[in-house]
């Protein structure tokens, strides 16, 4: 009997030790099977599980343990050290300026890489491609090779020795001014301190470097030209020297991340910098080739190469800066495409010009210096660009003609003549003589015979017409010379000449005027006409004003002024200026 009442008491025993732990095992069960769907929660695509790694590690809730969940398990590795690991990983993130935007990260469980078509997905694929996700069952988890090189990729962004100095700096230097410490602040004056100091010192090394290699490799650089390529050098090390250590400043992400921007642009600044400067060097030295050249265009077309040039590395600098900040590139390019209908429209004479340009290159209808006339224009071609050609017109003003009406209208390019024509009628009155009007007509052959820069073979001087107030003499006749200052110069030349001729043989040259003559007035006595002047002595006088004669003065006469020629004409005010400066 007792024995059966012991079995019913161990019986109740068993049950109701049953029961308990059946009571117990659901709380525990429970919590873990909450924690490991938190987990897979955090953990379930590449976005979840870095925004659970930084979450965890910003105020005010920070749990370095639950932030290290990102990591591959690592056995080798105690909770602590990736707690640790932790931690690096996030202050190499911010003193880089690597602000992650959580919006770009892709948010699918099933994400892949595009071009290795592997579940991976790298934070920052160009400044850290170290640290990237790959997936994990289902969990998405820094790679193991990010794991093992965080260390690494910490003692290369901080110094060990400045982590000891901080340390020891004063408690006021570590009072914080928007959110940036004063140590920072002066830490970053510093840096920028020895950055200017490391360029000033490399542009005077290069400077001594240049001008004894250059000369060396026959290439006519002065010293400001070494300098001008050695300015964006200089400029670009010091960006780069800035861009290397203002990480070990250890600056909050957002001041971080806008120091990084600001460096870049700089260092993407200083590249299209030099390359202008580069693009000028190679511009300069074509022009040392096309000055030797008989064509003058040419010379316009080196400034036009360099234009063209700068505006496609100023392009390309910028469609590659924008790339590198996660712009579609391809995007913008396609959305040109579509545009361009409407922008061809829209620039259609922009277009026409830029054609028109292509066409006087190739055509080359006139030169740079050439005296030109369009239309009711007229100058000299003082530049060829890719929208206009600038004429100088006699008056000094600077008129602007669009390619396009250039290309399509008639040209008259006065500077390709090979002799400038001289037409004019001289009235002489009527007081003068037969005789006379033979010897003036006589002495301008005479006078175009002796001038070396009248052409010989083909002129014309001839009694033309009674006009209504005067004797015409026609005058054509042919000026060989290359340019329009010549030509103005040698005209005064051949007028000085015929005006000394007249004064000689004694006419006048006629205005419009009207004289009322009353021959009663003289009665019986013949009425004297001009000067009188013996026709042996005018034939003389028209000798002495032809080829080797006495008279004979083709580059016009000068005036003295104590034994000296009173010379005001361009060459000689040039000539003057330049015994002044030797």
């Amino acid at each position: 009997m007792i024995k059966g009442k012991i079995f019913v008491v161990r019986l109740f025993i068993f049950f109701v030790a049953c029961g308990f732990q059946t009571y117990a095992q659901p709380a525990s069960t429970t919590d873990a099977l909450r924690d490991a769907a938190l987990r897979k929660q955090r953990l379930a695509t590449p976005r979840s599980t870095v925004e659970n790694f930084l979450e965890w590690q910003n105020p005010p809730a920070i749990d370095y343990t639950i932030a290290a969940e990102a990591f591959t398990i690592n056995p080798a590795l105690s909770p602590e050290e990736r707690a640790t690991l932790a931690r690096q990983l996030k202050r190499v993130l911010d003193s880089r300026g690597l602000f992650v935007r959580l919006e770009s990260i892709p948010d699918s469980a099933n994400h892949r890489n595009l071009e290795t078509e592997l579940a991976e997905y790298t934070l920052f694929p160009k400044d850290l491609p170290a640290v990237y996700l790959v997936k994990s069952g289902d969990e998405w988890l820094f790679s193991s090779t990010t794991v093992n090189q965080i260390p690494q990729i910490y003692a290369e962004t901080f110094s060990a020795a400045l982590d000891q100095v901080v340390d020891r700096l004063p408690a006021v230097l570590r009072d914080q001014f928007l959110g940036v410490a004063l140590w920072q602040y002066a830490g970053l004056a510093l840096l920028l301190a020895l950055g200017f100091f490391i360029r000033k010192l490399l542009a005077f090394t290069l400077n001594i470097v240049g001008k004894r290699v250059f000369p060396r490799l026959s290439w006519e650089w002065d010293k400001d030209q070494i300098h001008s390529l050695v300015r964006p050098v200089t400029f670009l090390l010091m960006v780069g020297f800035l861009l290397f250590f203002y990480p070990m400043l250890q600056l909050p992400v957002r001041f971080s991340f806008f120091v990084r921007i600001v460096l870049q642009l700089l260092a993407a600044a200083s590249v299209i910098w030099l390359l202008f400067q580069i693009i000028d060097a190679f511009s300069r030295y074509l022009s040392r080739i096309t000055t030797k050249t008989d064509s003058k265009l040419d010379d316009q077309l080196i400034p036009m190469l360099s234009k063209s040039l700068k505006a496609v590395v100023l392009l390309l600098g910028v469609l590659t800066v924008m790339q590198s900040y996660g712009y579609s590139v391809g995007s913008i390019i396609a959305g040109l495409g579509i545009g361009g209908l409407a922008l061809a429209l829209a620039a259609q004479n922009t277009l026409a010009n830029f054609f028109g340009s292509v066409m006087i290159f190739l055509d080359k209808p006139f030169q740079v210096g050439d005296f030109i006339k369009v239309g009711d224009t007229i100058g000299s071609v003082q530049e060829v660009g890719f929208r206009s050609t600038r004429l100088r017109t006699p008056d000094d003003s600077v008129i602007t003609v669009p390619n396009s009406q250039l290309a399509d209208s008639r040209i008259d390019n006065l500077g390709l003549r090979n002799y400038r024509r001289i037409f004019m009628n001289l009235g002489l009155t009527y007081s003068t003589t037969p005789t006379q009007m033979q010897a003036f007509v006589e002495g301008v052959r005479a006078i175009i015979a002796a001038n070396p820069h009248m052409r010989r073979d083909f002129y014309e001087v001839n009694f033309n017409a009674f006009g209504d107030y005067s004797l015409n003499v026609l005058v054509v006749c042919f000026l060989k010379v290359a340019t329009i200052n010549e030509e103005w110069r040698e005209r005064h030349n051949f007028l000085m000449e015929i005006l000394r001729l007249a004064e000689r043989i004694g006419v006048e040259f006629a205005f419009p005027t009207q004289t009322l003559h009353i021959d009663s007035f003289f009665g019986r006595q013949p009425r004297q006409i001009g000067r009188q002047i013996p026709e042996t002595e005018l034939a003389e006088i028209v000798e002495d004003f032809g080829p080797q004669g006495k008279l004979a003065q083709p580059t016009a006469p000068r005036l003295h002024h104590n034994g000296k020629v009173v010379d005001f004409t361009m060459e000689a005010m040039q000539e003057a200026e330049t015994k002044l400066r030797s």
